[in-house]
């Protein structure tokens, strides 16, 4: 497992979805599709503020607690068919329990809690692969259409393409 981090939301300029990129100490992004209910739950817990009424993530961590629950850590241990899987890992009495959960729900969770975000190996792996095969697509594309318009690989056109997360069309800090 690898320690993550928010690193920052956004929006995808390609199809308008927010996305949350999450920073693992490998220094890798991954990113991450949520709802703008999710991210308003993580903007205002990255933010410290306290709404006036609970929000989810705030009325479930107040049960935890009643209940003498801690949340030990968030887990993103799956990707398939381009939705990630997360679990929370609690403690209660000495017990620890798995609860499956979206991870938008359980980093809303973790940034509430102080508990820390970890990223299966495997994940990352997939994640990069998966953005590495976008990007030489995007790559391929781009250098066919500099090809039928009589330019060269090394052209102006080829040179936006670089960054890793640059085929996903997000916006990187």
């Amino acid at each position: 497992m690898l320690h993550a981090k928010i690193e920052t939301l956004g929006v995808d300029p390609q199809n308008g979805s927010v996305v949350v990129l999450l920073r693992t100490e490998n220094d890798k992004l991954l990113p991450i599709v949520i709802g703008p209910l999710e991210a308003h739950h993580i903007v205002v817990a990255l933010q410290g503020e306290k709404p006036p009424r609970p929000l989810t993530p705030d009325l479930l961590l107040s049960v935890m607690e009643m209940l003498q629950a801690k949340l030990k850590r968030v887990e993103i241990v799956d990707l398939r068919d381009g939705t990630f899987y997360a679990r929370l890992i609690l403690e209660h009495r000495g017990i620890e329990l798995e609860v499956d959960a979206r991870p938008s729900d359980a980093m809303a969770l973790a940034l509430r809690a102080g508990a820390p975000i970890l990223v299966a190996t495997e994940v990352d792996h997939l994640v990069f692969a998966h953005a590495k095969a976008r990007e030489e697509e995007a790559r391929g594309q781009v250098q066919a259409e500099g090809a039928a318009m009589g330019q060269g690989p090394g052209s102006e056109r080829d040179q936006g393409l670089a960054g890793p997360g640059t085929a996903l069309g997000l916006p990187l800090p």
